[in-house]
């Protein structure tokens, strides 16, 4: 019976001592099979979740298209706050120029800097002496194409189709036409002569697209034109100057474009620009010439050495010539070389005379 006792006794021990062994496996099993499962999900979530750079040069794309499709400039203080965040701020550079590298593979696009606008005023042009450096915070880009000039046609980049093509070829076209008339203005165009050339076009009260002073305040919010405003003996000056957008999209090469489609040289006539005109006869050559030393006259571009290319020369001499008696009621230079050397010229036939009868007396 002891025997027995003791058997049971000891069977229940054992069995007691293997049921703990077997929960601590039992326990020991999940978590074994939690971390394999854990370490698996790691290593998948690591090698397909982005980085936060990749990320971050996605929402910079975005962002540039975004802004560029509302006619906004991407504003470096608009990068840090929307696509940077506060950990980014210092990936500012590495982050831009892989943006500009997907826009330009994937889009044929790049972000172009924004001039600093200029300082027309008295005012301003105070303000400006006392800041040394402008702050890179300020700066600004938009995006243009990379396409080469040769692509550049209607036929490649046609207007956009939001919010329709006839719209947006429209709107186009009227701040063309208005960058140009600055731009052929010496740069600055005063209100009262804008709503004079606008009259002529049957566009000082509404235009197409909207009522015209309402189509003129959103060329100076998108950047097209610039509105300043300075007191004059008491008289309030308001001028129209080309905004920064304006000088990107359109600028000097833009307005020459226009001029010569109007004037009937442009590219369906005589090739492209720079090519000269291939297929002009001598005659239609020299109109040519004379017309593009007329253009970059009207433009100020200056030839390599400084000065005013073509005939400008000439034509500041006959200027000279003629507005020097007005102004000071003396004859110009060049009416007193013309003087000098016609007296020079009769002074040498008088005494050429004098000599012929002194030989034949």
């Amino acid at each position: 019976m002891p025997l027995v006792r003791k058997r049971r006794a000891a069977e229940p021990a054992n069995s007691d001592n293997a049921a703990p062994e077997s929960s601590t496996n039992r326990r020991q099993r999940p978590r074994g099979e939690d971390s394999s499962e854990g370490e698996m999900t790691d290593s998948d979530g690591g090698a397909g979740a982005p980085s936060s750079l990749d990320a971050m040069v996605k929402k910079m794309v975005r962002f540039a298209l975004a802004s560029e499709y509302s006619r906004l400039p991407i504003r470096r203080s608009d990068i840090s706050a929307k696509v940077l965040g506060e950990q980014g701020t210092r990936q500012f550079k590495t982050v831009f120029e892989q943006a500009q590298r997907e826009l330009k593979s994937k889009f044929g696009m790049e972000m172009c800097e924004l001039p600093a606008r200029e300082k027309t005023t008295i005012s301003q042009r105070r303000a400006a002496q006392k800041i040394e450096k402008q702050s890179s915070s300020n700066k600004s880009w938009i995006l243009i194409t990379t396409l080469p000039r040769a692509y550049q046609t209607p036929a490649i980049l046609p207007p956009a189709k939001a919010p329709s093509s006839g719209v947006e070829s429209t709107y186009t076209a009227l701040y063309t036409f208005i960058i140009a008339l600055i731009i052929l203005n010496g740069g600055a165009l005063a209100e009262p002569k804008l709503d004079r050339y606008l009259t002529r076009m049957n566009a000082d009260q509404h235009t197409p697209i909207d009522r015209t002073d309402k189509l003129l305040q959103r060329l100076c919010k998108e950047g097209y034109l610039v509105r300043t405003r300075e007191m004059d003996g008491g008289e309030e000056l308001i001028e129209y100057i080309v905004g920064p957008r304006g000088k990107i999209e359109v600028g000097s090469r833009g307005v020459a474009g226009l001029v010569r489609e109007v004037f009937g040289w442009g590219e369906s006539r005589s090739g492209d620009y720079g090519d000269g005109a291939a297929g002009l006869t001598q005659v239609e050559q020299e109109e040519k010439d004379i017309f593009e030393d007329q253009l970059k006259r009207s433009l100020g571009i200056r030839d390599r050495d400084g000065r005013v290319s073509g005939e400008a020369v000439s034509a500041q001499r006959e200027e000279e010539a003629s507005e020097g008696p007005r102004r000071s009621g003396r004859p110009s230079t060049a009416a007193r070389r013309e003087d000098s050397s016609s007296s020079s010229s009769s002074e040498e036939e008088e005494e050429e005379g004098e000599e012929g009868e002194d030989e034949s007396d």
